[in-house]
């Protein structure tokens, strides 16, 4: 039996809408009123897409890694971006991920050029990315609102080349999605519910509602980003792949955060991608009007095992075994290549990938500790056991939550994770 059962909605497209801190949304966006010109921005603080920090000017333009590797992508994969407000959105920090088809066509107006890229940026990672093709520029991603759909049939694309397991484009892709994640990070100090981090004297923020629906969204978008990188994922119907994501979209998410959790906080703390904190103690940084509100026992009982469990099966031994991105990678790959669910989605020709995967992380961790290499290869696969008892914790948590009205989720959450 499954998991949990997922909605059989077709996922649209666009839905990131980071709460802007008060530094980013600040921060102006440069002028588009004029034409497009070959000619860079003189602007050496803001990007010329979203006004975020600038990190270069490689393809023609001042702009930050987020939009560099936005444009990049899009150039590469001849992505094909549709707008729902007829093309006049307003692209900021906050709001750069909103509109794509927006996004790119300021890219190209600030003067953003695709004869800049070079060769080596198509090319890629040394090994041939055989298993990514044209149609990872169209993946599904969770939207505010859905729209029912019938179940889509199988992909009819056939250009995936089983053969070749990519780990490098893996890691690549990782890095990419963990750079994002650094831009929605809480900048701005707080007066109320802000902790500095002992260990790395970096201050939090408590997660609030909001930060919990978010983190949950984003999850899910890179988790299907990730899970069009594979074939057999690409090949299921929308019904399966939503099946797959009800729990591999927690698995994923707990990766990223655990490994952060482990990179970042002190001991009993857990941190989200937009870096806020979580912590067993619910009192702990509340403010005093929330402490008082009528369901607050109630919400501290739950949360207290919640956060407890999270941090023993996941960042606890991911800070004592010390892993690392690739090792990371090959987790997220093994929880989708291998559902708790068995019979209810079938993947096809996933026996090589799977292998390939485990000869990845021997030859990995046997370079890593060259005198236990097959104890740490066996300490990692069994993190996958630990992990999905995170999941389960996170998913009967996040269920008695919306049963007794302790939080309200987002549509996109309930109909994937709830439903």
């Amino acid at each position: 039996m499954p998991l949990l059962r997922s909605h059989p909605m077709m996922l649209t497209t666009h839905f990131l809408v980071p709460r802007p801190s008060s530094s980013s949304s600040t921060a102006s966006t440069a002028s588009t009123s004029s034409s497009m010109s070959s000619s860079p921005s003189t602007s050496s603080e803001a990007c010329a897409v979203c006004g975020d920090a600038v990190n270069g000017k490689r393809y023609g333009a001042p702009a930050c890694l987020g939009c560099i590797v936005f444009f990049r992508r899009a150039v590469i994969n001849k992505s094909q971006y549709k707008c729902w407000k007829k093309g006049n959105c307003v692209i900021t920090f906050a709001s750069r991920c909103v509109c794509r088809c927006c996004r790119l066509r300021k890219c190209f107006h600030v003067g953003m050029k695709p004869e800049a890229i070079q060769r080596r940026d198509l090319l890629g990672p040394r090994k041939p990315k055989t298993i990514l093709t044209d149609d990872m520029s169209q993946s599904i991603e969770v939207a505010l609102n859905f729209s029912p759909s019938p179940p889509q049939s199988s992909c009819e694309s056939d250009n995936g080349d089983l053969s070749v397991f990519d780990i490098d484009a893996l890691v690549h892709l990782q890095r990419d999605q963990r750079s994002q994640h650094e831009a929605y990070s809480i900048h701005q100090i707080d007066t109320i519910g802000c902790v500095q981090m002992k260990s790395t004297g970096k201050y939090h923020r408590r997660a609030r509602a909001h930060d919990i629906n978010f983190v949950l969204k984003l999850g899910l978008e890179n988790a299907n980003e990730w899970g069009n990188q594979f074939e057999p994922y690409r090949n299921l119907s929308q019904r399966d792949k939503n099946m797959v994501l009800s729990e591999f979209g927690f698995g994923f998410l707990l990766i990223d955060q655990g490994y952060k959790t482990a990179q970042r906080a002190d001991d009993g703390f857990w941190i989200l991608q937009n870096d806020t904190f979580m912590h067993p103690n619910y009192f702990f940084a509340l403010s005093e009007e929330d402490a008082k509100k009528e369901n607050a026992q109630k919400k501290a009982e739950f949360h207290y095992s919640f956060v407890n469990e999270l941090v023993k099966c996941v960042s606890d031994p991911f800070k004592k075994l010390l892993i690392d991105e690739f090792e990371c990678a090959i987790l997220k790959t093994v929880l989708l290549l291998t559902p708790s669910f068995p019979g209810q989605v079938v993947y096809k020709d996933v026996e090589y990938l799977h292998s390939k995967c485990m000869s990845e992380l021997m030859e990995h961790s046997a370079q890593k500790s060259p005198d236990n290499g097959a104890e740490r290869f066996g300490e990692i696969i069994l993190l996958i056991s630990s992990i999905r008892c995170a999941v389960k914790a996170i998913y009967n948590h996040t269920r008695v939550s919306d049963i007794f009205h302790l939080m309200t989720f987002d549509p996109c959450v309930r109909n994937i994770f709830l439903n």
